[in-house]
């Protein structure tokens, strides 16, 4: 082949290669911008909505009544539609004209805005002067918030009508802000009333028939939630318990419950969120929660009490507490426990759901042993409990 040909053939190649070089830029560079830029705005969007739920996490662990208690918004409803026309259920509990709420101190923000507590005073109310929870919806709520805090309402309405479930007063739906009136119990949750027992605050009531007489009255109203409205809790616990100067209790952080009475059921995510220490094997293992996994975390609350507000499993990581458990190794009996609570809770950790004992038994039974049970032996406790030891281990905020 001629040189010439050769050395024109050759630059015909090379110019071939570099146009098609150059078409490919045109193609692969734009992509490779399009591609930055999506990922761009895929990691912003997923940052936003990442501090959006960190946000609503962080407001729901400050309200420790409430623990479990997140519930499932309606998208359907907006705050501009919302509404023109008052529930008849929860006209009835309007507050009315002549009350009023005085000495309002913010405590903690809820999972719908802030939790007070406050007195309510006017003609009617109990001695001129009550003392109460309030429950306000934020100025700024998301869309179908409204409609659910109405919702949480009407289940306080229908549903809470036991002496030893928390009581709902009334209510304000007519003007702004939204707001749930609760009956304040003056000492507060129960596992605050151990903590300050071990202090050798409130006159060292805590006894054996102390525990036996509380445990009736939570027992008293879980048998309600189930065997009437076949409903569970999900979190039964001593922060979920208040506490009155008499010594009555009353069960709340009845979110799951309400869930529950609203859709049928508890979505999975929401019941993964109560803390596991408090959950059943067949929880642990992802199953729904039961009458029967409320009977094992009824087990758990007896510990707290005989304990003084102790942790469940202390000496357990939490990763370890359902492998320990698989092995069949129950927390042994705490110090200052009788035999007699020590079974009681046994019975309630039986291994087969189907073995633990119903509600309406295990309540006949701790009312049985109130008579019988040491009524002159002080539970006492040397060590105090640290704040945030008890919430690393536990994973409840308080």
């Amino acid at each position: 082949m001629d040189p010439v040909q050769r050395s024109s053939n050759s630059s015909t190649g090379e110019f071939q290669r570099n146009e098609n070089g150059w078409q490919n830029s045109v193609i692969i560079i734009p992509t490779l911008l399009s591609a930055s830029t999506l990922i761009v705005v895929i990691v912003i969007l997923w940052k936003s909505i990442r501090r959006k739920g960190e946000k609503k996490r962080v407001s729901f662990s400050n309200d420790p009544a409430d623990l479990g208690g997140e519930w499932a918004v309606n998208n359907a409803a907006t705050y501009e539609n919302f509404p023109e026309v008052v529930d008849p259920i929860l006209k009835k509990w309007e507050m009315p004209d002549g009350w009023q709420i005085t000495d309002q101190v913010v405590i903690c923000n809820g999972q719908y805005g802030p939790i007070s507590r406050a007195s309510l005073v006017g003609e009617g109310v109990a001695d001129g002067k009550q003392d109460v929870v309030l429950k306000e919806l934020s100025e700024d709520f998301s869309p179908g918030e409204a409609q659910d805090f109405t919702d949480l309402m009407k289940f306080h309405i229908q549903v809470c009508n036991h002496k030893n479930l928390v009581k709902m007063l009334c209510c304000k739906i007519e003007a702004r802000p939204l707001c749930l009136v609760l009956k304040a119990m003056n000492l507060g949750n129960l596992l605050s009333f151990l903590w300050r027992s071990r202090q050798g605050d409130n006159g060292s009531r805590v006894t054996e028939k102390w525990i036996f007489h509380t445990a009736s009255q939570v027992a008293s109203a879980l048998e309600y939630l189930s065997g009437t409205h076949n409903l569970v809790h999900g979190f039964v616990a001593a922060c979920n318990v208040l506490i009155h100067e008499d010594m009555t209790v009353e069960l709340c952080g009845l979110g799951l419950t309400a869930i529950m009475h609203r859709t049928g059921g508890i979505p999975a995510r929401r019941a993964a969120q109560v803390p596991l220490r408090w959950q059943s094997p067949e929880r642990l293992s992802g199953d729904t929660p039961t009458e029967k996994s409320d009977m094992w975390s009824f087990g758990i609350l007896l510990y707290e009490m005989v304990t003084l507000g102790s942790p469940p499993y202390p000496n357990l990581e939490i990763s370890q507490v359902l492998p320990s458990l698989q092995r069949m190794q129950w927390m042994e009996k705490p110090a200052r426990c009788t035999d007699r609570l020590y079974e009681v809770m046994l019975r309630c950790w039986a291994w087969k759901a189907s073995q633990r004992p119903c509600f309406m038994e295990l309540m006949k039974q701790l009312q049985n042993l109130v008579g019988q049970a040491d009524d002159h032996t002080r539970l006492s406790a040397s060590d105090a409990i640290s704040q945030s030891d008890y919430a690393r281990l536990s994973g409840i905020s308080v």
